[in-house]
Formats: C-alpha cells, sequence, structure tokens
C-alpha cells in the first residue's frame, strides 16, 4: 500500500465506522509493534511511528547505554557509544532503525489482525461512550430476534439491545421488524461488545412518553413527579404545575383524553390515573385513592404507614381489583396504605345518651312550675292585679258617657 494510500485507508474507516482517526493509527502502530516483537523476540523496545506526512512506517529498536555490555540485543557499551557521541552517558538510549522489509509479510499478517481487533475494541469503546450517557432515556430500535423469551433489538448497524422477558409488557407480541421504543436502563460488556438492556416496564419510561406527548412536560411547565405502574394493566402518575394557570391534570390528559391516549396505546392498552401531586401527606394520599373517597384518615407515628375509612359502598373502589389501586396508591405516595370500611358510631350508647338528657329537661321543666304556683305569685297577687284590670277597663268608658251627656 502507498503512503498516501494507507492515510486514505485510515480515513475512510474513520468515517464509516465513526472512529476517531487517532484511535486508529495508534491501533495501527500497536499492531506493528506487536509484529515486530514476533520476529525479533530477543529485543525489548521496539516503537513503530506512523510519519502523517508521507504515510511512511517507521520503525526502531532502543538499546540502553551501559558500562558493561550483558545484553547484546538490548544493550550497547558506553565506550563503543562514545565513538560516535563522547557526550553519551550510563542510561541513554541509542535509536536503530529496523528494515521493514525483511519481515514485510510478517508484520501484513499480524497487523491485519491487529488492526481489526483493535478496531473491534475501539469501536466497543465508543458504544460504550455513547449510550453510557443515554442511560434513562428513551432508544428506538427494530425487533432483529428473539431468543428463548428474550427479544434482541437492533440500535444501529452493530448495537443491540436486549429486552429481556421481565421487562416486557404482559401479553405484548413483539415480531422481527416491528420498531420499538424502550428506556435504556444499563449497559453490559462481554466478549461480543457492549450490550444495552432495555425496558417497557420500568415506572421512568412512563414519564419519559409523556414527556414527547405533553409539550407542557417537555417544556418544563408541568413536572411529571412519580409513577407507579402494574405493566399492561394498570398505572398512575402525579403531576404538578409550575404555573398557577395551568391544569397539570387536565393538560396531561388532553381534550377528549388525546394526548394521554397515544401513551396507553404505546403501552398497550395500559390505564393511567392522572393525579394532582400536593406537598401536604394526606392532599396527596386522597388525590391518590382516587376515586374512592376517604372519610378519615390516620398516619401512624411509626413508619410511612396510614389508616383510611372509606364507605363500606365505595371498598372495592378503594381496594381496587386483586388489590390494584391501593397498591399503587401506596407505590405512587411512599406510604403503606390500610383501608378500612368506615362504620356508624354504637347507637346503643347513643340511645342511652339522649334518654339521660331527656329525663333531665324533664326534671327541669317540673321544677319551674313549682316556683310559679309558690303563694306569693298565684294566691294573692294574681286576683288584685286582675281587679286593678278591671278598674282599668271601665274608667274609657264611664268617661266617654259623660262627655255625651254634656253634648
Amino acid at each position: 500500500m502507498k503512503p498516501s494510500g494507507l492515510l486514505e485507508a485510515i480515513v475512510e474507516l474513520s468515517q464509516e465506522r465513526g472512529l476517531d482517526q487517532d484511535a486508529i493509527i495508534e491501533a495501527l502502530e500497536d499492531a506493528i509493534v506487536g509484529a515486530a516483537y514476533r520476529k525479533y523476540k530477543e529485543y525489548k523496545s521496539i516503537e513503530a511511528v506512523l510519519n502523517r506526512q508521507t504515510g511512511k512506517i517507521e520503525l526502531m529498536h532502543y538499546r540502553i547505554v551501559v558500562e558493561d555490555l550483558v545484553d547484546p540485543h538490548n544493550q550497547i557499551s558506553l565506550s563503543e557509544v562514545r565513538r560516535l557521541d563522547p557526550l553519551a552517558e550510563c542510561g541513554d538510549e541509542v535509536e536503530y532503525e529496523i528494515d521493514s522489509r525483511e519481515f514485510a509479510g510478517v508484520i501484513a499478517q499480524t497487523a491485519r489482525q491487529l488492526i481489526f481487533q483493535k478496531i473491534r475494541e475501539a469501536e466497543r469503546e465508543a458504544v460504550s461512550e455513547k449510550y453510557r450517557e443515554k442511560i434513562g432515556e428513551i432508544v428506538h430500535g427494530t425487533v432483529s430476534r428473539v431468543e428463548r423469551g428474550r427479544i434482541i433489538l437492533m440500535i444501529s448497524h452493530s448495537v443491540e439491545a436486549m429486552l429481556d422477558r421481565r421487562e416486557q409488557i404482559p401479553f405484548e407480541k413483539l415480531q422481527p421488524g416491528d420498531h420499538v421504543r424502550a428506556l435504556l436502563i444499563d449497559l453490559k460488556s462481554d466478549g461480543r461488545g457492549p450490550q444495552l438492556v432495555i425496558s417497557r416496564t420500568h415506572p421512568k419510561f412512563l414519564i419519559k412518553l409523556m414527556e414527547v406527548e405533553v409539550p407542557e412536560v417537555y417544556e418544563g411547565v408541568i413536572d411529571v413527579v412519580t409513577a407507579a405502574r402494574d405493566p399492561g394493566r394498570r398505572a398512575k402518575v402525579a403531576v404538578r404545575s409550575n404555573d398557577p394557570d395551568v391544569d397539570p391534570v387536565g393538560s396531561c390528559v388532553g381534550v377528549r383524553g388525546t394526548r394521554i391516549q397515544s401513551v396507553v396505546s404505546e403501552l398497550c392498552g395500559e390505564r393511567i390515573d392522572v393525579v394532582e401531586w400536593s406537598e401536604f401527606e394526606e392532599q396527596f394520599i386522597t388525590n391518590a385513592i382516587a376515586p374512592a373517597e376517604i372519610v378519615e384518615m390516620t398516619l401512624k407515628s411509626e413508619g410511612r404507614a396510614v389508616d383510611v375509612k372509606v364507605q363500606p359502598s365505595q371498598l372495592s373502589l378503594a381496594i381496587g381489583k386483586q388489590g390494584q389501586n391501593v397498591r399503587l396508591a401506596s407505590r405512587l405516595t411512599e406510604y403503606s396504605i390500610n383501608v378500612i370500611p368506615w362504620e356508624l358510631p354504637d347507637l346503643g350508647e347513643a340511645s342511652k345518651l339522649v334518654g339521660d338528657l331527656a329525663d333531665l329537661a324533664q326534671r327541669d321543666t317540673e321544677n319551674s312550675r313549682k316556683e310559679l304556683e309558690l303563694p306569693g305569685l298565684m294566691g294573692e297577687g294574681l286576683p288584685e292585679l286582675g281587679n286593678r284590670a278591671q278598674e282599668d277597663e271601665e274608667t274609657p268608658r264611664e268617661k266617654g258617657n259623660d262627655i255625651a251627656a254634656d253634648e
């Protein structure tokens, strides 16, 4: 290969594989050094340098200057060196150029293998560096194959992602060629190179989908605080608004549920309850247990536990099918929620209390009547008052008769 042709090949390889040119050149130099060591096994210090101007590979062997010569392949005596350089000292290195033509075939064959190995390593490192920064984000891929329940996606021409069985939505059937979105949760490396680990059941996958479908969430006007999922069946999402004029629940649901329906479709019909997050724990728990209505709530002092009482008619609604509603509410609020049916107080005790109050009121009434019947009031005072009233009624009539007689 001509020098210019070698450099052109490096540039082309760099652009095709998306690799750094310096990394390719370093891999080439290491490969040539490795091949030279195979040829000259007695040499301990060999260095190869690619001249980036001419494209020529310069191969050198270094020998150390010593007082007493022990290893003639890697050492040179001080007296011999001083014939050429009087200022030489022990410990200096003398550079010898190796004629690469002596082992061109060996170098070519070995270098080819090592170059490809270095390129694969560089590709793996580039992939690892690229996708390590994307952990927690959504990636797109195409189903390549299914292996013992695991689904393998191709993210790019050489990057595979594994969707394990436990990270798949139940009852979802993915076939080769299907385009899939998933959450990147981990990055593993093995002998075949880096492999992405993705999930479609992680709660954060639901949060990231809402960022895509709801502009207010993407712009930061609304925050999706937390989410809890029963994949493929039901989920709860807590949201809050950073703008008092924006309704967080209504914005996420959309007109007639258009926005949330897109997320539901992506999650294979998973029913999503959007509730408003609150910094007040009692209010947040009340929102999370919806659509059931809480009659009474008791926060326990030990641990994050709470007892909530609901009407007996809403007990099944609060618990949900197979405990689904209360389980998701517990995950959402990070509280252990115990649902209890609310009951009326004991009517027997209440009736007895009412009877005692009635007896007391009756005794007060009788005592008041006895006070009104005392002799000073009913025996003497009342007739006298009656006579006075009669006299007052007759006086105006007599005065009227006197006026008529005068006329």
